[in-house]
């Protein structure tokens, strides 16, 4: 469970990188959206780290 969570976290988190900083400009909520991204990524490396 734990691994398909940290998959699933690891996607969701570069997907929204990469609509954030491709959009940036536009609107603030693409750089909401990059922040949660980048805590998504981060997530999953906490998940993916030995224990």
């Amino acid at each position: 469970m734990g691994f398909y969570i940290m998959i699933l976290s690891f996607i969701l988190g570069a997907y929204l990188t990469v609509l954030g900083i491709s959009r940036r400009t536009h609107n603030s909520l693409y750089k909401i959206s990059l922040v949660f991204g980048i805590i998504f990524i981060i997530f999953a490396i906490y998940l993916a780290w030995p224990k």
